[in-house]
């Protein structure tokens, strides 16, 4: 039998580590495939010339803003996970 206060010692702290750790890994880890993907998202699909002028990273999402093509027409793609710290990252252009 368990005591009552191992859940609220053990179980609620190691969580929350968790948590934490996934948070970090989402804004410090590598974003090279998300990056890909943005400036995907930022052309439209299609291959065209890009740079990445702004970009800023939190565990809930990634903001990269790109001048695309010749013109250097401005756009700013925000990316997140399928759920907060987990998943899939799919991105929009805003």
């Amino acid at each position: 039998m368990s005591e009552p206060g191992v859940f609220r010692r053990v179980v609620v702290p190691v969580t929350l580590l968790g948590l934490t750790a996934l948070g970090i890994l989402n804004t410090y880890g590598d974003a090279t495939n998300v990056e890909k993907l943005a400036g995907d998202t930022a052309c439209g699909g299609t291959p065209c010339p890009l740079q990445m002028t702004e970009f800023s990273r939190s565990p809930f999402s990634h903001e990269y803003v790109f001048q695309v093509g010749k013109g250097g027409k401005r756009v700013s793609v925000e990316c997140k996970r399928g759920a907060i710290f987990f998943g899939d990252y799919a991105c929009t252009a805003k």
